[in-house]
């Protein structure tokens, strides 16, 4: 090693590992690494597919001392010489993590390796190992020891390997892990059994380890001014005569020994360039290079056949050979193309519009907003007696025996089912499989119960989640936070009906709301804060109410059960908001139960309440007063009660325009305030879910509301 000192805060830790960026960063270097699953079948594609969670879970499981790696699954390679080269394959999750400790470690290692080890390195090639060769054969160095250690990934050592790492890395918890990895068990044809010593192959970790191993023997050649030349566990020494040649040999032995390492014999010893020799691939013959007639041992064939040129730039070397995986080598070799062992997803079929239009549901929008991929597509069941199954990877939708609409089920995130649909053991199954969340709700939006697959929550998020709701500060000074939001979108929104209308009345109420912003920043106390919140409700709405005509019959908020057609709209409007809010928390692994600003009761997910009061305003009551104001309905759309308890009902054709017309403004495409980024609404809920789970973790200071403007 180089000996370079380094502040002991320089030195990388478990955090630095686990933070979001370099766990982000890990994924997207093993989903492009590529691989097959391990023991627990499964694979990229489903990884990703709660990506989010899936990540945080991880850290999780590492932060609170839960992790264990899974057993490794050994697999068998061809390799083009005919013999097998086996594979330990770590699982996905595992692959991550390993990935995420590498590059964390990576700089500190690389400070200490020599410049004559070239694999595995970035910025180090093969390409350039043969050009050492040839530029020192040309310095006089004509003597090689031509060295091939036995087994070398199958032999380290691992009471050295760590003795190495402890000299190195500070921080205890990576040692541990590096540890388990090392010790980690193998699933082997139906047996398992515990590595006692050895880098398994196919570990994104092992280069990285391999290289810290031999970087003692690249110290001690290099100290005794031999010129080494090392390609992981291959390497040549190059020297004046043969007598130095049979120095370096020896020497090389007994470094190795001190390694528990050994030569090759039948691979291994002292040749020159008039004799010729083999390394990486490449035949080098008094001064020619040429590839070889023989499979090389660990890389593919680097050159074309005939005799080439000394120069290195006429080498025709295959880009970025050096830094394959062991995964991606083992596959190559074998001729194993990415799709034959990796479940992909199945190819997407032109999307159209926003969210799933199917049968009676939502006309299709020519705004801007249906022109791209939205968030959340919802595949909304509005007719009674429909029936929703499935065919093959499709969701389709039969009404009176003859299929109506088929939808490809990878277009569809979540199920909205409204009044006597029935739905197909099949369809059931697969959207349990796929985490699609199917809600039951009545022919007008009153909430049944929600099928959804409860598996692989991330329990350790769910307890900080707990420990937060126990905490009145913090409940108190997030539900304020929420508030602010709720009311200042609610002022934007008064704001923009009364710059088109001569309504006093809406700037009044505007202003009353900025004295109640102010007034939330001061109580102490939760009940203080809802009260609040109530009476600027009272104002705002009573605002509304003296804007529309009296055909509408609004005087202000009532609900449970609404009684005039604007609130049937609202109470509708918010309860598809309301799911929508919980999809979305479910998605990112947020118990939805666990509310800050609403009280935890049975049965009621209240941190979606608490989540979609800032965008009530923004959303739902823009979509309905604009409906009103404009008359896109009229009262004459809507069932009125008929008698004391009864609620005001939206007719079929009201509900199927009004759903048409909140799913585009869902849809809608708006610059965030606080990045600046253009997303639709939805991943503006999204955003300030992520943004609510990473305070409820700390680490996050404070909850930003998101202020529209």
């Amino acid at each position: 090693m180089n000996g370079i000192n380094k502040s002991i805060n320089a030195m990388p830790t478990i955090a630095d590992a686990l933070s979001a960026l370099n766990l982000y960063s890990a994924w997207l270097k093993t989903a492009e690494n590529q691989g097959c699953a391990g023991v627990d079948g499964e694979t990229l594609a489903m990884f990703s597919e709660r990506l989010q969670v899936n990540l945080d879970t991880l850290a999780d499981e590492v932060r609170y001392g839960l992790y264990h790696p899974k057993p490794l699954l050994r697999v068998a390679m061809p390799k083009p010489d005919g013999s097998k080269r086996s594979l330990s394959i770590p699982c996905v999750r595992d692959r991550v993590l390993q990935t995420a400790v590498c590059l964390v470690l990576t700089p500190l290692f690389e400070a200490e390796f020599e410049d004559a080890s070239f694999a595995y390195r970035s910025g180090r090639s093969v390409e350039q190992a043969v050009a050492r060769i040839e530029a020192l054969r040309d310095q006089g160095y004509q003597w090689v020891v031509d060295a091939d250690i036995r087994t070398f990934f199958d032999q380290v050592d691992h009471a050295v390997l760590m003795q190495q790492i402890q000299g190195l890395v500070v921080d205890a918890d990576i040692r541990r892990l590096i540890g388990a990895w090392l010790t980690a068990d193998v699933f082997d044809n139906g047996q398992y059994f515990t590595l006692a010593k050895g880098l398994p192959q196919g570990s994104p970790l092992s280069p990285l380890l391999a290289n810290l191993y031999l970087d003692r023997l690249d110290e001690v050649l290099l100290e005794h001014d031999y010129r080494l030349i090392r390609y992981a566990d291959d390497f040549v020494v190059l020297c004046c005569n043969e007598q130095q040649a049979q120095q370096a040999l020896q020497l090389t032995e007994e470094v190795l020994a001190e390694l528990r390492l050994c030569f090759h014999g039948k691979k291994t010893g002292i040749t020159n360039f008039n004799r010729g020799f083999r390394f990486l691939g490449v035949e080098f013959i008094r001064s020619l290079v040429f590839k070889s007639q023989y499979p090389p041992d660990s890389v593919p064939l680097l050159v074309d056949p005939q005799t080439v040129d000394s120069d290195p730039e006429s080498l025709a070397i295959t880009p970025n050979v050096d830094i394959l995986s062991s995964m991606q080598q083992a596959f190559l070799e074998a001729g194993i193309k990415p799709g034959q062992f990796i479940n992909t997803q199945p190819a997407q079929e032109p999307f159209e519009s926003q969210p799933t239009d199917v049968f009676d549901a939502v006309a299709t929008s020519e705004s801007e907003a249906s022109r791209y991929d939205p968030k959340l597509k919802t595949l909304y069941l509005l007719k009674h007696g429909a029936v929703l199954g499935k065919h093959s990877e499709r969701f389709v939708i039969h009404y009176q025996d003859e299929e109506q609409h088929a939808v490809p089920a990878i277009h569809v995130d979540q199920i909205m089912v409204f009044g006597n649909v029935q739905i197909s053991t099949q369809a059931m199954q697969y959207s349990l499989q796929k985490r699609i969340p199917i809600f039951l709700l009545s022919g007008q939006g009153r909430y049944f119960g929600v099928i959804d697959s409860f598996d692989t929550e991330p329990v350790l998020l769910h307890r900080q989640q707990f420990l937060r709701a126990a905490d009145n500060p913090f409940c108190l000074e997030l539900s304020a936070a929420i508030l602010h939001g709720k009311l200042h979108n609610s002022r934007v929104l008064l704001q923009r009906f009364a710059r088109h209308r001569e309504a006093p009345i809406l700037k009044t109420a505007a202003g009353q709301l900025t004295g109640a912003i102010d007034s939330i920043g001061k109580v102490e106390q939760l009940e203080q804060l809802r009260g609040y919140e109530g009476s600027a409700a009272r104002q705002y709405f009573q605002a509304f109410a003296r804007v529309l005509d009296a055909d509408w019959q609004f005087n202000g908020r009532n609900k449970n059960p609404p009684v005039d057609p604007v609130n049937a709209m609202l109470s509708f409007g918010y309860t598809l908001l309301y799911y929508n809010v919980y999809s979305l928390l479910r998605a990112r692994g947020l118990n939805p139960h666990v509310g800050y600003l609403h009280p935890l009761r049975p049965g009621h997910p209240a941190l979606a309440s608490d989540m979609m009061e800032e965008f009530r305003a923004i959303i739902v009551d823009a979509v309905v007063f604009n409906i009103a104001l404009n008359h896109k309905l009229e009262p004459t759309d809507f069932i009125m009660p008929q008698q004391p308890g009864d609620a005001c009902l939206l007719n079929p054709e009201a509900r199927k325009l009004f759903v048409g017309l909140l799913e585009a403004k869902f849809n809608t495409r708006v610059k965030h305030p606080a990045n600046g980024l253009e997303m639709d609404y939805r991943r503006c809920i999204q955003h300030q879910i992520d943004h609510l789970a990473a305070v409820v973790r700390g680490n996050t200071a404070a909850y930003r509301p998101v202020l529209f403007r």
